[in-house]
């Protein structure tokens, strides 16, 4: 199950995009005046980037402006449930958190939006 804080989407198609390339390690490297290389490692405890989406399957247009809303106002950390794993997490502003097009061109927008990413950062 995926519950976003207290949104729990209708149509149930969220997929961790980044799921596989998490940069959990952060090193650097210089040389020292003698020559010799000078490697600097640390585990990157919380900031890691989370991305979910919808890939090319849709979001139903009620959810999406729920996460938009969402967004908007809630600038603290709140809980992400994906299925098996839960984590504390905050949204990613740093770009567009929440984004999407509409499956077709309507005045008020289709009800079925896709493409949908939705960026966070764990704390």
């Amino acid at each position: 199950m995926q519950v976003i804080d207290t949104i729990q989407p209708k149509l149930q198609q969220l997929i961790w995009l980044n799921r596989n390339n998490q940069k959990k390690v952060l090193a650097n490297s210089k040389r020292a005046s003698n020559g010799a290389l000078i490697v600097n490692q640390t585990l990157i405890p919380s900031g890691l980037p989370i991305e979910l989406g919808t890939k090319d399957s849709g979001l139903d247009r009620a959810d999406f402006e729920a996460l938009q809303q969402h967004n908007a106002t809630v600038l603290t950390a709140f809980t992400l449930k994906l299925d098996n794993e839960t984590m504390q997490v905050i949204w990613d502003n740093s770009g567009d958190a929440v984004s999407g097009i509409d499956l077709f061109d309507q005045v008020n927008g289709y009800d079925l939006v896709t493409n949908v990413v939705l960026r966070f950062l764990t704390v």
